[in-house]
This record gives structure tokens, sequence and C-alpha cells, in this order.
């Protein structure tokens, strides 16, 4: 949030305390399951359902001339801003983010889009990285895949203002094969992306799941859901009662033991720290990440045991054992039912003929 909009911001309201609303407007922008018990007490010009819109209006704006990568593209900005549950977050090479912005929220949309275009570098390319510059405060980092987004619950990384920022990655990928695929969900315990039973989110992922079961025991709780979630018909966003109500189950809504069952990605990227070093910088605060070295290894989930080896185990059980192939159960069973349902069609006509004559 920057100053000159926040003071701009105050001054232009018709709050009849303008220093205890621009601190409530501070908390506001703070606000998450942490510290709803720090917001602010103000009831007084801003409706529930307007909290969002406002911290819209006085976030952070990073310009896309600020980010670089080693590909050296600038033309392609991989930044996308969402609604998180720690606030208003932007999100790199993500191919899920577009469901969790404001813009789409409110264009009333629910379709699966096109693929975003994400960053691709050859390993022929070399070193792997992206840079964030100038930043004009210190700011939090979450490492997730692009199939997955990032929660409350979600480790997170804190840089303070003005220093240089640098983190080197590691990753494994974990894919499934099209046989995979084509099992129901309760047989292969995951979900594609593709595949949601989500109420608040058309796209899957196990992250988004643990988000609607914590706006689903929110409602349940107290009433309400906070203002950084996607509302449905007949729900309400909370006001700061009810915010302050969510405080008194900070645990229990972080942690959701017990509250509901979640299933992995079927697909996933999952990234983790493997380095990091940070400094003081006099050019503000600046941030880079990157692969340190070229994942070597990769996890498939696949079909062990299908359909066909079935018939090949059966087929070289009943080979072994009764000197028969698969072949002869079915020419078994054809001769005690098809072969047996004609002879016994072809006989009554002939019995009919004869009776006749």
């Amino acid at each position: 949030m920057t100053k000159i909009l926040l003071e701009n911001y105050v001054e232009n309201s018709n709050a009849p305390n303008k220093t205890l609303f621009k601190s409530f407007l501070i908390s506001l922008m703070e606000a998450n399951y942490q510290n709803f018990e720090d917001l602010v007490d103000y009831t007084n010009g801003i409706k529930p359902e307007e909290y969002l819109d406002v911290i819209l209006k006085l976030k952070l704006r990073l310009n896309p001339s600020d980010i670089s990568n080693s590909a050296g593209n600038r033309k392609v900005n991989y930044l996308t801003e969402v609604v998180s549950e720690m606030g208003i977050c932007y999100c790199f090479n993500s191919h899920l983010a577009i469901y969790n912005s404001a813009g789409y929220w409110k264009s009333g949309k629910w379709n699966l889009l096109e693929a975003n275009e994400t960053l691709f570098v050859n390993p022929l390319d070399g070193e792997v990285f992206a840079n964030v510059m100038n930043i004009s405060s210190g700011f939090d980092i979450y490492i997730h895949g692009p199939y997955e987004m990032a929660d409350i619950a979600t480790k997170k990384t804190h840089s303070e203002n003005g220093y240089f920022l640098q983190l080197y990655l590691n990753g494994i990928t974990l894919f499934s094969s099209e046989k995979v695929r084509g099992l129901r969900v309760s047989q292969r315990k995951c979900r594609f992306y593709d595949e949601s039973d989500l109420k608040h989110s058309p796209v899957y992922s196990y992250v988004l799941c643990r988000m609607e079961c914590r706006a689903r025991l929110s409602k349940k709780l107290c009433g309400c859901i906070p203002h950084f979630y996607r509302r449905l018909d007949g729900e309400r966003a909370c006001n700061v009662e009810g915010l302050h109500c969510l405080s008194q189950y900070k645990e229990r809504l972080v942690s959701l033991r017990g509250e509901c069952t979640c299933l992995p990605n079927c697909d996933e990227v999952v990234y983790y720290i493997d380095d990091m070093d940070t400094r003081e910088w006099f050019l503000g605060s600046n941030l880079q990440w990157g692969l340190k070295d070229y994942p070597k290894m990769r996890l498939k989930r696949d079909v062990i045991f299908g359909f066909t080896e079935l018939l090949v185990y059966i087929g070289g059980m009943a080979g072994l054992f009764l000197g028969c192939s698969v072949l002869s159960f079915i020419e078994i069973i054809y001769f005690f039912t098809i072969r047996l349902f004609w002879f016994v069609i072809r006989y009554g006509d002939e019995t009919k003929k004869m009776m006749g004559t």
C-alpha cells in the first residue's frame, strides 16, 4: 500500500474520524486469519462487501518493467495479481492464478481458460532465474508449483525493506499418465486441476480445496466468510464483528485438523529452497530466484496392473494349470450361450414344421 494513495483516500472520504479511519484501512490491508483480532473496530462508511474493492484501490502496484527473467523476454508479463488469504499477492508463472484474480471474479466467469503463457527455458540455455527489482517495501515470498496456490498455512520467506534476497531452488515433478486419468477419482485418490468439485473455484488444487474448507468453516462458526474469498449466492461477507469472531477460532481455521478431506494433485511440481542469500541493497528491495540445478529426476503415477495385465495373468495361469487359454474360456461361454440360444431356436422351428406336416 503506497502512502500517497492512502493519504488521498482518507482525505477525500467522508469519515468523521480520519485518524481512526486510516488505522482501520491499514489493519484491513493486513488482515488475515493470523491477526483478525488486530482489526481496528470501525464500522462507519464502508460495507463488508466493499472491503476487497478498497484493498484493490490501495494496493502496492508492481510495474512489468520491474520484472525480468533469464529468457530475456520483457514483453511477456508472467506476473498475475491474485486475491489470497494473506491479502493481495502477485503470482509468477502460474496456470491457476487467473482463477483467483479479482478481474476473473467480477466478470462472473466460471469456465476454464486457455493455459497462461509461462516461462520456458531449455536446459541448454544455462541458468534459470527471474528478478523483481525496485520494490518499495519489504515482502513475503511463497514458493509453489504452477498448478498450486499459496494459503495462510504455506511456509513463507520474509525480506526486509532495502535488502536484496536471492533464493536458489530445487524441484521435483510428479505427473500422471493417461491411464491414471481413465480411473475414477475414488480409485486413484487424486484430482487433476480440471476436475474441480469445489463451489468457489472452477479449478482444483489441494490448497484451493483447503481454502474452500476454511470458507465453509467460517460460515459455520460465525455466519459469514472473509472478504478475500469469492462469494456465492447466499454468502455474506464478514464485517469487523464477524472477523473478530473468526479470530477466536484462529488455530482451528489455520490447521483444519479433522475438518475436511482434500485429495492431492495428480500433477504437481514441488519446489524447495536449497540455498538463500540476503544483503543490504542501495537500490531498494530486490528479489531474485531461480533453479540452482536442473532437476535430474521426476516421479510418475501410473497404472501398474490394468485390465490388459489381468487378461495376461489369467491366460498364463490357465495355460499353466489347465492347459488352456483365455480363448478356450471364450469358446466355452460361446457354446453355452449364443450357440445354445440359436440351437434352441432352430430346434423349435424344425419341431413346428414337423407338427405342421
